[in-house]
């Protein structure tokens, strides 16, 4: 009996110990400091260097954007309606183009560091129509710089994403790649 409980207590520590609440984020900057380390994830981008991902998943399409304020207020396959189209680092659009669903502020942001092997940084961006929330799993893969995943309405209106990137490492991502040169 008593073996099982310090057993337990043990687990239930060690499942504790994993996850470390991060500091304050510079939600401008798209930077936060977690458990000693500053993580840069305005580092996060694409080939071409633009900081807005997307993906479908079902019937939408999944946008998300952190840095430089978040998404414009039109993108393609997500225009969002007058009065809510600033400050959404998540949209949720119907494929047709019609709807697009703000589901997630860049100012209303908190960030969990996830001590997995590899590490990831798990980011909730909640003031989303009718209460949606974007989680963002960015986990450290330090050969990208962003590689996004749409998993989707996940559980009622809160919409997960994945993203592997350099910029959830301890050491960040270093120097940005050049930008790609002309094609031969």
């Amino acid at each position: 009996g008593e073996m099982v409980n310090l057993w337990f207590l043990a687990a239930l520590v060690a499942v504790a110990a994993a996850q470390i609440q991060c500091g304050t984020p510079d939600t401008a900057s798209a930077t936060c400091e977690c458990n000693g380390n500053t993580y840069d994830l305005s580092q996060m981008q694409n080939p071409d260097g633009s900081k807005r991902f997307s993906g479908e998943n079902g019937d939408y399409i999944y946008l998300f954007q952190m840095a430089n304020g978040g998404l414009p207020a039109s993108s393609p396959g997500c225009t969002f309606a007058a009065g809510s189209a600033t400050g959404n680092a998540g949209g949720q659009g119907t494929l047709d183009g019609l709807t697009c669903y703000p589901i997630g502020q860049v100012a209303l942001q908190s960030w969990t560091l996830m001590e997995t092997s590899p590490q990831l940084i798990s980011i909730t961006f909640t003031g989303g129509q009718d209460g949606r929330t974007t989680l963002l799993d960015v986990t450290c893969d330090p050969t990208t710089y962003g590689e996004f995943t749409a998993q989707g309405e996940m559980t009622t209106l809160v919409y997960e994403m994945d993203m592997r990137s350099c910029a959830a490492c301890a050491g960040g991502c270093g120097a940005p790649p050049p930008p790609p040169g002309p094609p031969p």
